[in-house]
């Protein structure tokens, strides 16, 4: 494997470790200060409208600066604003507006560098170890998650929110160093920027390149059937589920979301052991994956054992990062590794809208209905996604990989 894989990869982990810690102490900071639930959920909502905001304009970002150049210009961007609210932590009781331009000036850089993060496995791995990468590279994301939530709720109770806080400056300044030596050993890979193409063919070139190549367009419309069901898993739903459904209270709330993670990690060494089955049927796993996500979903939907449920958590979650690993591979070899960056900010915009929009839906459905229908309703969204990736399957037998240039 090319070894500037390897500062990437660990750059990318503490990045999770770090959103973590970041959310967390934001989040219990407004909520402490403001006394106010809205007012703390104004964070998580604004950090979602901002980056599907980026994720318009990332395109016209990529065909203006040199892409070596945003890998350490946006790190260092969002390092020193970091390192200047830790620093002004204990005045910012008094002056929470400024504290919000802060978040949305994070999200904005998070919003650009998310995409351009994304592009450099399939720059850095090619062939089998594509799937491979992925499947690396989400284990250790998982692992730092459930870590750094342990952690960190320990630490702001313990500590207070200003010191954990610098926790996560540090490990930005430890991501900045890693992304400079990635930097250094990777400039033949970037590309220069095209400054002659107008704005607005800049800025629908994702959107054209989406459309125009079916498989990709196919993997686009399961990513939108997995958002929407993806939505089910939220909070608020899996709460009222335990409450409702299984009759339990908070504590068992607690237990299934510990049993969904240990899935995750679960599902990252499963894909890292079929690594080589995976990549050579990508289709495959694609549609048995989804397929096995609808039974379970439906069958976690119907059921009403305590005991049961932490077990279909476990097994939805491992089915869900398998399946997720074979589609991610095969979304990078659908496209060219120079249009990547436009591609994956076009599916970053489309994936959260639908996120935003569903989260909506599924909760009036839980006030309306019954909350076993959001379960039921997510089991036949995993459906469609299979009925998407057999569509797959004829395109890739009457179509060769094509090439996309601009529109000019």
């Amino acid at each position: 494997m090319n070894i500037a894989f390897y500062p990437y990869w660990a750059a990318k982990t503490l990045l999770s470790l770090i959103n973590v810690i970041y959310i967390m102490v934001i989040t219990s900071f407004i909520y402490g200060q403001t006394g106010s639930v809205l007012l703390a959920a104004m964070f998580p909502f604004i950090q979602m409208i901002t980056r599907i905001t980026a994720g318009f304009t990332m395109p016209m970002l990529v065909n203006r600066i040199v892409f070596s150049r945003l890998m350490i210009s946006i790190p260092i961007a969002k390092t020193i604003i970091m390192t200047g609210i830790a620093i002004s932590f204990t005045h910012l009781t008094s002056n929470m507006p400024l504290l919000y331009i802060s978040i949305i000036i994070l999200s904005f850089l998070d919003g650009w560098e998310s995409p351009l993060l994304s592009t450099l496995t399939p720059r850095l791995v090619q062939g089998e170890d594509l799937v491979k990468a992925n499947s690396l590279l989400s284990f250790s994301s998982h692992t730092v998650i459930i870590v750094g939530y342990a952690v960190t709720g320990f630490a702001v109770m313990n500590w207070g929110a200003p010191q954990t806080f610098w926790a996560a400056t540090s490990l930005s300044w430890a991501v900045l160093i890693f992304m400079i030596s990635f930097g250094s050993l990777t400039k033949d890979i970037t590309e220069q920027p095209e400054k002659s193409a107008a704005t607005r063919n800049v800025l629908r070139e994702g959107w054209w390149i989406l459309w125009n190549n079916p498989t990709l367009r196919l993997i686009t419309l399961i990513d939108i059937a997995l958002g929407l069901a993806g939505s089910i898993w939220i909070g608020a739903l899996t709460l009222a589920f335990v409450k409702e459904a299984l009759g339990q209270g908070e504590g068992w709330w607690g237990l299934m979301n510990s049993s969904y993670s240990v899935g995750s990690i679960l599902g990252g060494i499963l894909a890292l052991a079929l690594v080589k089955r995976i990549q050579k049927h990508l289709i495959a796993s694609m549609t048995i994956g989804s397929l096995l996500l609808s039974l379970l979903t439906i069958f976690y939907g119907l059921n009403s054992l305590p005991w049961v449920s932490l077990v279909l958590c476990v097994l939805i979650s491992l089915t869900h990062q398998v399946h997720n690993k074979a589609q991610q591979t095969a979304l990078q070899n659908s496209v060219p590794v120079e249009s990547l960056s436009k591609v994956y900010a076009v599916h970053s915009v489309l994936i959260s809208t639908v996120m935003c929009i569903s989260t909506v839906v599924f909760g009036l459905i839980a006030d309306q209905l019954d909350i076993r229908w959001v379960y039921l309703i997510g089991g036949a969204l995993f459906i469609t996604s299979a009925i998407c990736s057999l569509s797959l399957i004829r395109v890739h037998r009457g179509q060769q990989p094509a090439k996309y240039t601009k529109n000019k």
